[in-house]
């Protein structure tokens, strides 16, 4: 791919991205993201074959980061507990990198039901997701972590924290007495850092973390 290639792309992606979590997918149209992006609308169909696929471009390339990264983490090299905490705290950078990542998945969620985003969820679901359960199944049977816990629920239930608190940032702030736009990047990243903690103290046997 030429750098002309590259950059045209990207424009368009970036563009689409920043509509889609705007104004959602039904609302965005092939015009708008043209003009957004700069380009003629008519070259957009030149890389992508609609609207739909243009999409699922912009979700692959969201994700991407997390399915390489959060792989690479959970490959059972670090201890379990360790691998926990790192993984939230990574998850809390990329999401802060991402930041038009949560409102588009609710705006997904909530209008389609995931149907545009299955392909991603099921890479997601087939690469960290099922990585981590593993790592969690680890922890179980060294007995650093309880076996009462079902490791899918133990999972869900780690990763649910570092999303929620940056989905619902503007709440937060309000929780927090800090108005709408009041939680910056570093309570984010202190919250993760927390989210690790806490996920890992849940997990384990006694009130002392791995």
């Amino acid at each position: 791919m030429s750098n002309q290639t590259a950059s045209a792309k990207g424009q368009i992606l970036d563009a689409a991205e920043a509509l889609f979590a705007r104004k959602g997918y039904d609302a965005t149209t092939i015009k708008a993201i043209g003009a957004a992006s700069g380009l003629n609308p008519a070259l957009l169909y030149y890389y992508f074959a609609g609207k739909e696929e243009l999409y699922k471009a912009v979700l692959q390339r969201m994700v991407g980061q997390i399915l390489a990264q959060g792989g690479a983490l959970l490959d059972g090299t670090l201890p379990p507990a360790e691998a926990i905490r790192r993984l939230l705290t990574m998850q809390g950078e990329w999401l802060l990198k991402q930041p038009n990542l949560p409102r588009l998945l609710v705006r997904e969620l909530l209008d389609h039901d995931a149907r545009h985003a299955q392909e991603v969820i099921l890479q997601m679901a087939a690469g960290p997701f099922q990585r981590l359960c593993r790592v969690i199944e680890q922890g179980q049977k060294s007995g650093a972590f309880r076996t009462d816990v079902e490791p899918r629920f133990g999972a869900v239930s780690a990763i649910a924290q570092v999303a929620y608190f940056m989905i619902a940032k503007p709440a937060v702030g309000i929780f927090f007495g800090q108005g709408i736009g009041g939680i910056t990047d570093q309570t984010a990243r202190e919250f993760a850092r927390h989210a690790g903690d806490f996920a890992v103290r849940a997990l384990s046997p006694t009130e002392s973390a791995a």
